[in-house]
Parts: structure tokens; sequence; C-alpha cells
């Protein structure tokens, strides 16, 4: 009988001992994080141009219609896909048409004018002068055909390429003026741009390329790389600003026209210095911070001391502390501990 004890004793045990290892097994396991991690660069940090836009793609298309009058029928939505030469909207035909048949009707005087007058020279009844002045009315007429039937065709809204309506400016049943957009059409995957406004002081130190960061409302504190395509020549008289373009990377993220956005533009002028993002830096203190270091593992961090100096923007340069190549921890740094064990994942 005592026996029997002993052994479910150490059976007990055992199990106890396994069940134990598969709890510390899991709770290993548990601690180990993921994290993101880039290289401590050098470049020329200098004070970042502060901008505001708004986000739009580039292969955006307004329509509008030519002539101005009542908008009869809109027959797409917002956010449709609609197929070249699909038509969208149209204006109330009536005014237009009786243009057309008023031209018609005025082609048809001036062509019997024209004949009527051609017998009578050839009778010597008239004169060439009256000739020349009819078959001038003549091709007057014809040309305001023309004209009134290509308003007529501009009364209609054509999608020019394949897309999608993206926003719908105009309602059914209202008046429109001439040229005014009706649609925004998106004509597929494209680029997107923010156009912001830039003082002359800001102008003239920025160049085509420049590197941008940009802010948008919809994605906060989620930072979208950019550069300059495009910079005005002229001042927008309406805002007294130079438009500059900015193509911005999407990150993978849903981008739609419209959003809000902010933007530093980096000039690239200052001095040339280690920079490492400033939501790497852990425990700062006025000239001081901390920083995680990826191990030579790739599977553990160490916890190391950086003396910084001005930040710039989303940037931050570096003085001392670490050395340029460096694999510092860039997302996740917040929960480390020193040793602790990560696991690196794709920042792209």
């Amino acid at each position: 009988m005592k026996s029997h004890t002993y052994i479910i004793l150490i059976t007990a045990l055992i199990v106890a001992s396994c069940g134990k290892k598969q709890a510390d097994k899991k709770t290993e396991t548990e601690e180990v994080l993921a994290v993101e991690v880039q290289p401590v660069t050098r470049k020329s940090l200098s004070e970042p141009i502060v901008a505001s836009g708004v986000l739009s793609s580039k292969s955006e298309m307004k329509l509008a219609f030519k002539t101005g009058g009542m908008i009869r029928r809109i027959y797409v939505q917002e956010g449709q896909s609609v197929k070249e030469g699909q038509l969208l909207a149209e204006l109330d035909l009536s005014e237009i048409d009786a243009q057309v048949r008023q031209a018609k009707l005025g082609l048809e005087k001036s062509e019997r004018d024209l004949e009527r007058v051609k017998k009578l020279y050839a009778d010597e009844a008239t004169t060439l002068t009256n000739v020349q002045d009819a078959t001038t009315g003549f091709d007057v007429a014809k040309q305001s055909v023309q004209v009134a039937e290509f308003n007529q065709k501009l009364s209609r809204i054509y999608a020019p390429v394949s897309g999608r309506i993206l926003r719908k400016i105009s309602e059914q049943g209202e008046l429109i003026t001439p040229f005014a957009p009706a649609f925004i059409l998106g004509t597929g995957e494209s680029a997107y741009i923010v156009n912001v406004g830039l003082a002359d002081r800001d102008v003239v130190k920025v160049k085509i390329g420049d590197i941008a960061t940009v802010y948008l409302d919809a994605y906060p504190n989620e930072p979208f790389q950019a550069r300059i395509t495009q910079i005005a020549q002229t001042v927008n008289p309406a805002t007294g600003t130079f438009e500059a373009e900015l193509q911005i990377h999407p990150n993978g993220r849903k981008l739609i026209s419209g959003f809000v956005a902010k933007a530093e533009i980096s000039t690239g002028k200052g001095a040339s210095t280690l920079s490492i993002p400033i939501e790497s830096l852990i425990e700062a203190d006025k000239n001081t911070a901390f920083v995680y270091v990826l191990n030579t593992d790739n599977q553990t961090v160490s916890k190391k001391n950086v003396n910084i100096g001005q930040i710039f923007g989303s940037s931050v340069a570096i003085i001392s502390g670490i050395d340029e190549g460096t694999q510092i921890v860039t997302k996740g740094a917040n929960f480390l501990s020193d040793k602790a064990k990560v696991k690196v994942i794709s920042n792209e």
C-alpha cells in the first residue's frame, strides 16, 4: 500500500513538472514582441516647411456641360463605375433643340435667297455684289447650324474614358452654368497628390525632388512619404501663394480624394548628421534618450543611451551613442525591455 502511495506521488510530481515546463515555454513564447526596425542614416536635416492641402487623384477629370440650363436627368451615382461613351447626364433640351431648329430654318432661308439671287444674276437683273452677299449669308447660316448642333451634343455628358465617379457635384433639377463641373471622374488606379500653397519666402527654398512627410487626418500619427513633382512659376491670385504638387506613397492604405493633409517638406539644406525617427526614442530627458538596438542574432534587443540634438519634424539628430547603419527599433519600442526577445516584421 505504501509503495502505491509513493508511485502516485512520483507521478504527480512528474506531471506537475511537465506542466510547469509547458507553462514556462508558453510564457517565453508570449514574451516575443513584434517590432519594426530601420538603420541609422546620415542626411542633411533642416527645419521643415509646413503647409496644408487636400489629397486628390492625379488622374481626376472634371466633366461639365458646355451650355447652361436645367439638368433634366442624371444617370449615375457617386462611386459607380462607368464605361467609355456611357451617358452620365443631360440638360433639358427644350431651348437647345429650338435653337437648332431655328438655325436650320435660317439655313434653309439663306439657301433659297442664294438660289434666287443667282437666277437674277443669270438674267442680269442683279449685281455680283448681291450674289456674294447672299453666298456669305448662306455660309454664315451653315456655320450657325454647326454651332447649335455642337452645343446640343455637349448638353449631354458622356464618359470620355472608363473609370469611377468620385464625386457628383450637381443634382437633377438644378440650374447649372456653362463649364461648371457636374462630376469628377477618376480614370483608374493612379498616383495621389497633395497640392499645397507656399509663401514666397518658402518657394525659393524648395526644388523638384525634395522629400516631404505627409500626415492625413484619416490616419492620425501615420507618416506618408512624398516628394515634390511640380512647382508653380506664378502666384495663385486667389490665395497669394505658389502651389507645389507632392506625390504621395499610399503605404498600402485606402486613399480617397478630399482627405485633409499636412505636409512637412525637407529642403535638405542643413548640416549632414546622423538621423533617426523621433518615435524610436524612449525616456527622453533634455539632450539624452534611449533607443533599442537590434542585436546581431536578430532575435533580441539592447537598450542603449544616446545624445540627441535638434528635432526636425519627424526626425531627430543624433550627436553620439550609436553608429551609422545600426539597426534600431522604430515601432514597438515602448513595450520593450533590455535583452527582450523580438520578432522583426517588415515596415512596408
